[in-house]
């Protein structure tokens, strides 16, 4: 199955950065290099007000993982932290923002990068997860598992997947290998590459919720259904349309917010707090 990449959706205007920096006065920030370096500091995160403190930018004495700092692009709010992971063809660059031991793995479609997830970064960092995102690259399951080695190294103690088309198939078909806690996977296949997402081959037995369009143009439903359990932990929404994957989360998308609703019901969920 040839995936086709979906088109960015449209940066951030200079309002929305600022708003989404108010947003981030929660966002602790890591920039360090690699073992037995001293960390680096990047982009302060914002001051905040005495009403509404912000804890210590997380940083490490020893980083557990190979961490270059990067230039971040335009798309990621002050007080996100950015930086390229590992080395060779599995080197991928990560953002990450946030505290605390629930983490949040934001998985991006083939050719995706961290500007597709960014707004849910912000918004989950905000709320208390460590969030985590990737550039594809030129491996999206060598990105995944970097950015999951960030957030385990930055504090998460358990961690929750969410993605959008290929990235949801790696959310679910990696699930319990990598002992996620929930998974909500937008249009993904059930298989692709060596990744099998199948609920028939799969043992994770968390939280998952799939979503799908009736009319998606690359991955039909009723393949993205395949990877939903017989349960009641396990739920298949299917819509009218043809939006797929992280399309789902455009600006003017009609189901942007019940698929946010959907992310946090299933963190709730996953980590124990309902």
């Amino acid at each position: 199955m040839r995936l086709l990449p979906v088109p960015l959706p449209p940066r951030p205007t200079t309002t929305h950065l600022r708003s989404a920096a108010v947003a981030a006065l929660a966002l602790g920030l890591l920039t360090a290099c690699s073992t037995g370096t001293e960390p680096q500091t990047g982009v302060a995160a914002p001051t905040a007000t005495a009403a509404d403190p912000a804890p210590d930018p997380t940083m490490l004495e020893d980083a557990p993982v190979d961490m270059v700092p990067a230039p971040a692009p335009e798309c990621l709010s002050e007080g996100v932290a950015y930086a390229t992971v590992g080395e060779g063809d599995t080197a991928a660059s990560i953002a990450w923002a946030g505290a605390g031991e629930r983490g949040v793995l934001f998985a991006p479609p083939v050719d995706g990068d961290v500007c597709q997830w960014s707004g849910e970064l912000v918004r989950l960092a905000a709320e208390g997860y460590l969030v985590a995102t990737y550039d594809w690259g030129a491996s999206g399951e060598a990105g995944f598992r970097a950015a999951l080695d960030v957030l385990r190294a930055t504090g998460a103690e358990r961690v929750a997947f969410v993605g959008a088309s290929a990235g949801g198939t790696l959310a679910a078909g990696l699930a319990d290998d990598l002992e996620a806690v929930a998974v909500v996977a937008l249009s993904p296949p059930a298989t692709y590459g060596e990744v099998d997402a199948r609920a028939e081959v799969s043992q994770f037995a968390g939280p998952l919720q799939v979503f799908s369009s009736t009319d998606d143009p690359q991955v039909p439903a009723a393949d993205s259904a395949l990877v939903v359990r017989n349960d009641r932990t396990s739920i298949v929404t299917e819509v009218s349309g043809t939006a797929h994957g992280i399309e789902f989360m455009a600006p003017d998308a009609d189901h942007a917010d019940h698929i946010r609703s959907i992310i946090d019901d299933a963190l709730t969920e996953g980590f124990g707090e309902g």
